[in-house]
């Protein structure tokens, strides 16, 4: 025997440490739950196993936006079922107006009700809207009218200062209610809410950095654009001076001083925002339908009047970086002629979706008149042609979205069978994995057991030979 290389335990360590390495990739399978954790694991399992993941996320997505074109059918079809009635109506006035009991009189009451009728047909065709997409317009009636359209930014270095911690739509569009403010510049009733924007000044590091930033508020009038500038001085003044986007109207400035009387800047949120309201309360630096107040760190801004906005009025009154002049509100995007829907994980792998144009001019229902017996009976196959146009457009529209349900369907069981098989490929066996992990567990045990009977042989020579 020999005692300067003790060859029994060097050959159990050896052979212990492959087992802790096997023990170490056992573990790490069993609480993964995958077989494929490393790319050592199976080169070829994994290249295969990731191509199927981004076919099945490509296809989830796909799914999700199939689910969304649905939706934009259930949509459609629930504005033109609205149209279907109108047109039903128009159809029963105009043959009540063919009729000779009737007289000119009662003939222009009817006009009175069809004319009405076809603008809401118009409104429909322009205000149903999915994901600010106009359905039924179309791309070339985009800003038909001329109108300039400019998109008021919030990207300016007042915005930056305080993320997502500031309204940053561009437009004055929040509910404020009497009780949302401690303080404010005017009276606050109670009835419809006010349109607002809100300013979270605890958010900021410190107020100084306010120090040469500026912001631009307008109200829902547009009659009141106001230029709001930081400065570092001690009041808040207000005065008049051209607007820099028309020479012709004037615009409102206020100047903030972020500093105390003493000279050092506010550090208190809820203390500066109150010395805001305060001073804005003055005669003096009153703004008209502009008004601002406050409740602890949060400063509101929001239009005095407290009336009902329409959705293209609330767009009038901006919150953005700098003074933009007199802008109108942009349209909603039409949709072209076919609408393309990526319902697959390829790039060529969807449906061309069509929903159709409609208004009354679409509908040769522009100029239905119902004044005279002749006109009334023209009229009467007028509303049947358009009633028509509109089944066949919902008809349409119907068989599309049975044509996505059943696309979801194929996707999602085609999402589920590539599941099975990545599952197959990359998952653990945790049956078999477990079997695996308590033998080498044992068999670890076992080798440390071994190790320290090497070494005890090696004592016991030693005391032999004392």
């Amino acid at each position: 025997m020999v005692i300067s290389h003790n060859l029994q335990a060097l050959n159990t360590l050896r052979l212990t440490n492959a087992n802790i390495s096997d023990f170490a990739d056992s573990t790490k399978k069993v609480s993964s739950g995958y077989r494929i954790v490393t790319v050592a694991d199976d080169p070829a399992g994994l290249a295969l196993s990731e191509k199927m993941r981004r076919q099945i996320r490509g296809l989830n997505k796909g799914v999700e936006n199939a689910k969304e074109a649905v939706n934009l059918c259930k949509i459609a079809d629930g504005a033109l079922n609205e149209v279907t009635d109108i047109i039903q109506r128009l159809n029963k006035l105009a043959v009540q107006a063919a009729n000779g009991t009737e007289d000119d009189t009662d003939r222009h009451f009817i006009q009175q009700e069809a004319d009405q009728l076809l603008k809401e047909i118009d409104r429909i065709s322009e205000t149903t809207v999915y994901n600010e997409l106009a359905i039924f317009r179309g791309k070339e009636f985009e800003n038909s009218e001329g109108k300039t359209v400019i998109n008021p930014s919030t990207n300016g270095t007042f915005f930056q200062l305080f993320g997502n911690n500031i309204s940053k739509t561009g437009y004055m569009q929040e509910k404020l209610e009497p009780d949302d403010v401690t303080k404010s510049t005017s009276h606050l009733k109670e009835g419809n809410p006010y349109v607002s924007v809100h300013i979270d000044m605890g958010k900021l590091e410190s107020i100084s950095d306010l120090s040469g930033t500026t912001f631009f508020v307008n109200c829902c009038t547009n009659c009141c654009p106001t230029t709001v500038r930081f400065t570092d001085n001690t009041t808040v003044t207000h005065s008049m001076q051209p607007s820099a986007m028309n020479e012709n109207q004037s615009a409102h400035v206020l100047d903030i001083g972020i500093k105390k009387p003493d000279g050092s800047y506010y550090t208190n949120a809820k203390e500066f925002n109150q010395y805001i309201v305060d001073s804005l309360c003055k005669s003096e630096n009153n703004i008209n339908h502009v008004e601002f107040g406050y409740k602890d760190s949060v400063l509101f801004l929001y239009d005095i009047d407290n009336n009902d906005w329409s959705q293209s009025a609330k767009e009038m009154a901006y919150f953005c970086d700098m003074e933009i002049g007199t802008v109108y509100p942009p349209l909603p995007i039409g949709i072209d002629d076919e609408l393309w829907i990526q319902s697959g994980c390829e790039y060529d792998s969807g449906i061309w979706l069509t929903i159709g144009r409609m208004n009354t001019e679409i509908l040769s229902l522009s100029g239905f008149d119902v004044t005279t017996v002749e006109n009334a009976e023209y009229s009467i196959t007028r509303a049947k042609n358009a009633l028509q146009a509109v089944t066949e457009n919902r008809s349409n529209i119907g068989a599309q979205q049975n044509r996505l349900e059943h696309t979801i369907y194929n996707e999602e069981n085609i999402i589920e069978k590539l599941g099975a098989s990545e599952s197959r490929i990359r998952d653990t066996d945790m049956s078999t994995e477990m079997i695996r992990y308590s033998n080498l567990n044992i068999v670890l045990k076992a080798g440390h057991t071994m190790i320290a009977e090497a070494n005890k042989n090696i004592e016991k020579l030693l005391t032999v030979l004392q």
